[in-house]
């Protein structure tokens, strides 16, 4: 079993190999092929258990495989399902589709994928953010201005901002979301030949930081493409990744895509400047007020030690981040959109609703950012940015995927 840990989607994923391909691509809810002595499908016995889960609002850890506990308890579960039912109302029915479970309540749905092992035993479960019920767009948006903070939003179509927009220009922190800019300048090198998707860089050491991400655990030297440094750095927002690629670039071709971040920090700087060893060293970096002062900041930075997670800096500080508008980042997004690593996790919107799903998204303490590119049924393309901060609170992240996912689900239907 591989966990997979999706702070934009407030929720947790376990994946086993099949369960992996049903959130990627949405075949059938995986489910196992040689079920234990029962007198019930294994559909059957699945759509018992969450229909018993949503009902009561408990998960019998009966239900669940060793390895699935021994990753979370059956509680977190409990938490998960409560924070539904706060969102959407009480719980009414699940429905079985091809695609997945779709449970209904007073106010909305949420998609559910689960499989369960040759045992019968859950063994991969995922709750997809819920969708509010809208009649119309206004509506939908409605939900999302009222969470607090400072948000900032815009939705286009066929690349002009036609259909609403909240301080679409104000430049906000918006965490992953600037891999964007990095993927972009990637991709500018590879359309001009400079480099290609199947280059081989070997992982050095001083690339290497703190999650999310897996690259970290990778063995020195161990040599990647830079289509498998892309495709992890905007799959599953691994930071490593993002780093390698910030220093094979360079800053000349970032410059184009960085705004107002320069110098462009990678994540480890980030890190160093939010833990309690790099306080001082955060400080000074605010404090500079050109590009060159903050660079000299930094060049100490890179020669401290990569924090311990629990060294980090409990209280938000957005100032220390990457800061882009929300129509800088469908700009991006939408040069970008038809790589096909850009499919690979769809964030909060349900593949099967659209012909094309692009997704990225960062969040961090106080910072939520969520930016999707689809192409809808009737072939519209459309981009949704959408950006809170809170310097002073850790956000509402399910209250606002909860909301964008709402507006996502309005789209798919113009």
């Amino acid at each position: 079993m591989r966990i997979v840990f999706l702070n934009m989607l407030c929720l947790v994923l376990f994946l086993t190999p099949s369960l992996a391909g049903a959130q990627a691509s949405s075949p059938s809810p995986a489910l196992a092929a040689s079920p234990a002595t029962t007198s019930l499908s294994p559909i059957e016995i699945a759509k018992d258990r969450v229909d018993t889960m949503l009902r009561t609002g408990h998960a019998d850890p009966a239900w669940f495989s060793a390895s699935f506990l021994a990753q979370v308890p059956a509680s977190k579960l409990d938490e998960i399902i409560a924070s539904i039912t706060s969102s959407l109302g009480k719980y009414e029915s699940v429905e079985f589709t091809p695609a997945k479970f779709i449970a209904h309540f007073a106010s909305g749905t949420d998609d559910i994928l689960i499989h369960l092992d040759a045992e019968n035993k859950i063994d991969g479960l995922l709750f997809r953010p819920p969708v509010a019920m809208a009649k119309s767009l206004d509506d939908a948006i409605h939900t999302l201005r009222a969470i607090p903070g400072a948000l900032s939003y815009v939705i286009t179509e066929d690349g002009h901002p036609n259909l609403a927009a909240l301080n679409p220009s104000a430049s906000l922190a918006v965490g992953s979301a600037f891999k964007l800019a990095v993927l972009n300048a990637l991709s500018d090198q590879i359309t001009h030949g400079a480099r290609h998707w199947s280059d081989v860089v070997p992982l050095r050491k001083q690339w290497k930081t703190l999650p999310t991400g897996v690259l970290r655990t990778w063995p020195d030297g161990t040599p990647l493409t830079l289509a498998t440094y892309a495709a992890e750095m905007i799959s599953i927002s691994d930071n490593t990744a993002a780093d390698a690629l910030v220093r094979i670039v360079g800053a000349t071709a970032l410059r184009p895509y960085a705004a107002g971040n320069v110098p462009f920090l990678t994540t480890r700087e980030m890190f160093v400047l939010k833990s309690n060893e790099g306080a001082g060293l955060g400080k000074a970096y605010l404090a500079a007020k050109t590009a060159a002062s903050r660079a000299t900041v930094l060049a100490r930075v890179d020669a401290l030690p990569l924090p311990a997670a629990s060294q980090l800096l409990a209280a938000p500080e957005p100032a220390i981040e990457w800061h882009y508008s929300a129509r800088e980042l469908c700009r991006m997004i939408g040069r970008v959109s038809n790589l096909p690593l850009m499919s690979i996790n769809p964030g909060v919107a349900d593949p099967t609703a659209f012909r094309h799903v692009a997704f990225k998204g960062g969040s961090d303490v106080g910072i939520i950012n969520l930016t999707t590119m689809v192409t809808t049924l009737r072939g519209s393309r459309i981009c949704f940015s959408a950006t809170l901060n809170d310097p002073a609170h850790a956000v509402n992240e399910l209250g606002f995927e909860t909301a964008y996912a709402t507006v996502l689900h309005y789209i798919a239907g113009l």
